[in-house]
């Protein structure tokens, strides 16, 4: 069944069974959003349940044919990290967690880009080396920027290797799995937004956590009704704490399916992997520490061992003393707090609904 939405997307509709009554949708928006506001009119309204199938554009605009849908990409009024939503979803209340399963995935053409160096802000004073410098000239890979290197992924053998220019190569050929992940990901923020770019905080957003990645189970806290989902920002592949203030960006094949999690009242983000369940605290000012979002996802994450996994108070804090792991999400604003999933209960690998 095809159903025609609206002049700006096509959506096509089918039953697949998954869930009864659940539903599968294609859509491919033509427009995006700059921030994750719950006053924008939806792009798609789904229920609990049910799956949709999209593809993303790169932090510049670009889609999988190379073509750039914005013309100056950062330079006002226009902006970088374009998003697809919001996507409203039936039956998500305020005081529901929206859980979103990534199904899919993947990059979908040959090549991606990085900024040509790690910043100065990101090094010890003094051992800087002007990393960040016009390399292949502006425009070379991306309008109105030319500190910028392509990055060629085979799509094959899913590696991907910088283009470097020969004089600034070794003997030795840089070439790295690939490993696509979403930048950005979240539900409308909380309150009304006025501005052009939502940052990062408790609804989610520009995270840049590299275990975003398919298969990966996400949980945000819903603050409006329909909860108001996005996603975009594809990487290629990144390492932790989003060193170049960049991943490898590209455009991606997405599908995720969504599920309303009832009265849950979450204070930020979780993930839930093969092997970690992850408590993720993205800071919305970059002024803030390390150290204080690491409080943050602690607290989250003994709430989680408490609530959701029924372990006692002492329980919870014998694993946090003796098994937690931390990562850097961003070193500007994302920590994560994971525990390995074989230490606790399978009931709280998914969360469940919570008490009326």
């Amino acid at each position: 069944m095809t159903r025609r939405l609206a002049p700006l997307y096509l959506a096509v509709s089918l039953l697949f069974g998954h869930l009864a009554g659940a539903e599968t949708y294609e859509i491919y928006p033509d427009h995006h959003s700059r921030n994750l506001s719950a006053h924008k009119e939806p792009i798609l309204r789904i229920k609990s349940g049910d799956t949709v199938i999209t593809k993303t554009w790169d932090s510049g605009g670009g889609d999988q044919k190379g073509i750039h849908h914005l013309k100056h990409p950062y330079v006002a009024p226009e902006g970088g990290n374009p998003l697809f939503g919001p996507f409203h979803i039936e039956g998500a209340e305020p005081g529901d967690a929206l859980e979103v399963h990534l199904d899919k995935v993947r990059v979908n053409r040959n090549y991606g880009y990085t900024t040509s160096g790690i910043p100065d802000a990101r090094i010890k004073p003094g051992d800087t080396e002007n990393a960040r410098e016009p390399i292949f000239g502006m425009h070379a890979v991306r309008p109105e920027r030319g500190d910028l290197v392509p990055w060629d992924i085979d799509l094959e053998k899913l590696t991907t290797s910088p283009r470097l220019k020969p004089e600034m190569r070794s003997d030795w050929k840089i070439e790295l799995p690939v490993r696509p992940m979403l930048g950005t990901i979240g539900v409308g923020e909380p309150g009304q937004s006025t501005k052009a770019y939502s940052p990062t905080s408790i609804h989610g957003g520009n995270m840049d956590y590299n275990d975003v990645v398919e298969g990966a189970t996400m949980y945000f806290p819903v603050f409006h009704e329909g909860a108001y989902f996005y996603l975009g920002d594809g990487h290629a592949q990144q390492g932790d704490g989003e060193g170049f203030g960049a991943g490898i960006e590209t455009s991606m094949d997405v599908q995720f399916t969504v599920r309303v999690v009832k009265n849950k009242n979450l204070t930020g983000p979780r993930l839930v992997n093969d092997t970690h369940i992850a408590s993720i605290v993205s800071n919305p000012s970059k002024e803030a520490d390390t150290d204080s979002r690491l409080r943050e996802a602690n607290s989250d994450m003994i709430r989680w061992l408490r609530e959701d996994c029924g372990l006692t108070k002492w329980e919870a804090h014998m694993l946090m003393g003796s098994i937690v792991e931390h990562k850097i999400g961003t070193y500007w604003t994302t920590t994560v707090t994971m525990i390995p999933k074989r230490y606790v209960p399978a009931r709280c690998h998914a969360l469940q609904d919570g008490a009326e």
